[in-house]
């Protein structure tokens, strides 16, 4: 006995192969996308196969759809993630204690300028490297 409705894969690659006009006439970076999105769509045949009162083309695009809202799901719980702005006020703290201790090594470093340059007047001897080196010239090398 053979079947009196066609398999859903029998339906995409017929759905697919109207769309290739269309396909064609697009740029070919939209082309691209547009693979993209039939490849999404694949991702639901089996699924699509309950839904036989539906036209194929619109499963398609409700499996597409799906599919890219469980992508923007997925990005707006990174950027959402409550633990996430903890982590955000920690290094919203962090950057003001660093920006803190900048300013006083800044503030502390113009005081240790006054004072060293107070103290220029006396000069220091100072003290020769004990272990000096000779380097000669890569040609002189043996």
């Amino acid at each position: 006995m053979g079947r009196t409705i066609a398999s859903i894969t029998q339906t995409w690659q017929e759905e697919e192969a109207a769309l290739n006009r269309f396909k064609r006439a697009l740029r070919k970076n939209d082309q691209v996308l547009l693979d993209e999105l039939l490849v999404l769509s694949r991702l639901h045949l089996a699924e699509a196969s309950y839904a036989s009162n539906l036209y194929p083309l619109d499963m398609y695009l409700i499996a597409i759809l799906l599919e890219v809202y469980k992508q923007l799901k997925a990005i707006q719980h990174e950027l959402y993630d409550p633990d996430q702005h903890k982590d955000r006020a920690r290094l919203k703290e962090e950057d003001i204690f660093l920006k803190l201790i900048t300013n006083y090594l800044e503030t502390s470093g113009e005081q240790v300028q006054k004072d060293a340059s107070e103290s220029e007047k006396e000069e220091l001897p100072v003290a020769e490297p004990a272990d000096e080196r000779s380097y000669t010239s890569f040609e002189d090398a043996p």
